[in-house]
Order: structure tokens, then sequence, then C-alpha cells
């Protein structure tokens, strides 16, 4: 928790002050580096290297690389996602570099804090089936947090549920694959995909807010039904070498 703390403490504060005013975070995102976002990735970086945490928070190979098959749901609605944005068109010049950019950033930063960190404290706490929810809950009250840049509400609720959806299922597979790595690499492209449709006004063409929410929904019932069939050790999985 001291460490979440800290971590909100460098990306929301920093990401206002770059603002300079209530903005989107689509526009954030699109205009520019992030700095704050960079420090709080460090930041994270120097926690886990200081205590040591490398496979603790799921930095390594999977147990079984049969395993990445669970991949494939994820991975579909990653395609289909990126078949929008081609139809709606990538942004362009600098705007993609800072959006591709910027969204491997937050991939790498959110997904080590709670799919890394925050489930590692509460598994060897709770035990892994309480700490999915809580890892779950406080992404979506953290991504709820955005309103103090946006500015707004409506928005942050409907992004804080989604989160919710989005942060059991990315719990699950960190269980049945104990590795983080896939999750960075879909978190990126999910939010890029995302983004980029916003950018381009692509979500008011393409069914609109429904298609992330229907996405979120099958994911967190996919993730479910992974959990289902989740029965080892918590401990002796991220114990393992």
């Amino acid at each position: 928790m001291v460490v979440l703390i800290l971590w909100i403490g460098i990306t929301l504060p920093g990401e206002w002050l770059q603002a300079g005013k209530t903005t989107s975070l689509d526009r954030l995102v699109s205009e520019g580096i992030v700095y704050a976002l960079v420090l709080a990735l460090l930041f994270l970086v120097i926690v886990i290297a200081y205590f040591k945490w490398w496979p603790w928070v799921g930095l390594r190979v999977p147990d079984r690389w049969g395993d990445l098959r669970l991949l494939w749901l994820p991975l579909l609605a990653v395609i289909l996602l990126m078949m929008f944005v081609e139809a709606s068109g990538l942004p362009e010049g600098e705007t993609l570099w800072f959006i591709l950019i910027n969204t491997l950033i937050i991939g790498c930063s959110e997904v080590l804090m709670f799919n890394g960190i925050m489930f590692l404290g509460a598994s060897f706490k709770f035990g892994w089936r309480r700490a999915v929810w809580i890892t779950a809950l406080t992404y979506g009250v953290t991504q709820g947090l955005n309103e103090l840049i946006t500015g707004d509400i409506r928005a942050a609720f409907l992004q804080a549920g989604l989160a919710v959806l989005f942060g059991v299922w990315m719990v699950a597979l960190r269980l049945r694959l104990n590795t983080i790595i896939p999750l960075i690499i879909l978190h990126w492209l999910w939010d890029f995909g995302v983004i980029s449709l916003r950018v381009q006004g692509g979500v008011t063409t393409i069914m609109g807010a429904g298609l992330p929410i229907l996405f979120a929904v099958l994911l967190f019932l996919y993730g479910l039904w992974l959990l289902e069939g989740y029965h080892a050790s918590m401990r002796e999985n991220l114990l393992a070498r």
C-alpha cells in the first residue's frame, strides 16, 4: 500500500502539472511524453530492484509455455480492436509515436504496480482468492481518480468500472501463467487501440463506447472461468524458480 500511495503521488500530480488545466487523458497522452508516467515507472523499477522482487512480481518466463494458449481470447479482442483502429485510420506523425510510447509506459507501470507488487502483497496477506478482487477493485478506484485530471465524473466512473472488469481477467492470467510479461504487452496494445480510436473519433462511429464495454465484459467472464480452473498454491508459484 505504501508503494501504491507513492506511485499515485507521482503519477496524478505530475499529470496535472503537465496538463496545466483540466484536459482529457487522451489529449495528454497524444500530445507529448508524459513525464510523470516515466518517473512512476522508474520508481517501481527501483523498488523492485532494491527488494529483489523480480521473480515474485512475475518478471519471469511462464512455468509452462503451453499455458500461453490461454491468451487466445485477449489476443482475439486486441486483434479486433486493431481492426477497428485501422478502419478509423491510425493517428499520424508525432501523435502516433506519442501514443505508442506513453501507452507502453502505462502498460509497464500499471501491470508492475497492480499485477506485480499489489497482487504479491495482497496474496501473501489475504490469500490469492481475495487478492484477485483486492487488486481489481484497487485498480478500478485508482483509474477513477483520473477525474481529478479530466473533470469528467461520468467518464471517471465508467473508466473505474471497466478497470475492475479489466483487472479481474488480468489477475486471472497472472495466476495461470505466473508471469506478467504477456500482460504488459496486452495492456499496451489495448490502451494504444482504445486511445487511438478516441483520438481519431472512431468510438463515435464504430459501436461507440459499447465496443470497449463489450470486450471488457467478455474478458471478465473469461477471467472468472480461468479462476475456476486454478487450484495451485499461490505462495508456491510465486516462490518457484
